[in-house]
């Protein structure tokens, strides 16, 4: 990237190692979301689970990464997408391995929520980030296609990388490549990535607002995730799906 490209605040020598940081991390959300697809047999073998339980290995990071990015994205501009963006990784990265330790199947899934807790964090900041440190102007534009790109083709990667380390190390290596890999980008966020970014920091974080949409949001999910597999008349489905609508419209009438 050009020194043009930069905001006046980010040296030089820094701007591609952040640009470098935040796709690793951006990469590590995309592909965690299908990594895990592959190993999804040797998991329920593992763990004697059923097709239905198991799923819930893919739906809960699913779940918890669409639930979040909304309330992530308001405390990135409150508290700094730096100290979002870097926390995300950490919680990720405790989570990842948490999960390649797992001793059952629970454990497993609250492992994969906590890591789209995680996942949420660095996503939405990630946009920011490179929204704040490049100029507008095609060098922006570019970065932006960039993550865009990431988003589409990561997906296919998480696939291939899932059945090579299934097949060569074991399905906990899905979870454990990412620990590595998530401290050496922490450590060197904390270093070259410049703080800042908390633009409403004077506001609070509107918590009954945040956590109204954040439920809903997850109950959205958490209902149609349900209606897949169990059809819409099961309780399952529509009695989440319900409760969404309520909560949503509870935020609609808060935020009036």
């Amino acid at each position: 990237m050009s020194q043009t490209s930069m905001s006046v605040a980010t040296p030089v020598s820094h701007i591609r190692l952040i640009f470098l940081l935040v796709m690793a991390a951006f990469f590590m959300d995309v592909i965690d979301a299908s990594i895990v697809t592959v190993a999804l047999p040797s998991i329920r073998t593992e763990f004697a689970a059923s097709i239905p339980d198991s799923q819930w290995i893919y739906g809960a990071y699913a779940i918890t990464v669409a639930g979040f990015l909304l309330l992530m994205g308001r405390a990135g501009d409150i508290y700094g997408q730096k100290k979002i963006f870097v926390a995300g990784l950490v919680i990720f990265s405790i989570a990842s391995f948490t999960g390649g330790i797992a001793p059952s199947l629970l454990s497993l899934v609250v492992s994969r929520a906590v890591q789209g807790i995680g996942a949420a964090m660095t996503t939405v900041t990630a946009f920011a980030i490179f929204i704040r440190i490049f100029s507008e102007g095609p060098e922006r534009n570019k970065a932006l296609g960039y993550l865009v790109a990431v988003l589409s083709g990561g997906f296919a990667a998480g696939a291939v990388a899932g059945g090579a380390l299934t097949t060569f190390l074991g399905w906990r290596w899905v979870m454990f490549i990412n620990v590595p890999i998530g401290i050496v980008t922490v450590l060197l966020c904390l270093r070259y990535l410049p703080g800042g970014g908390g633009w409403l920091k004077n506001q609070p974080l509107d918590v009954p607002g945040a956590l109204t949409v954040t439920s809903g949001t997850i109950l959205l999910i958490y209902g149609l995730t349900n209606a897949a597999a169990l059809g819409f008349a099961s309780g399952w489905s529509f009695v989440p799906l319900i409760l969404s609508a309520l909560v949503l419209a509870a935020f609609v009438f808060i935020e009036s």
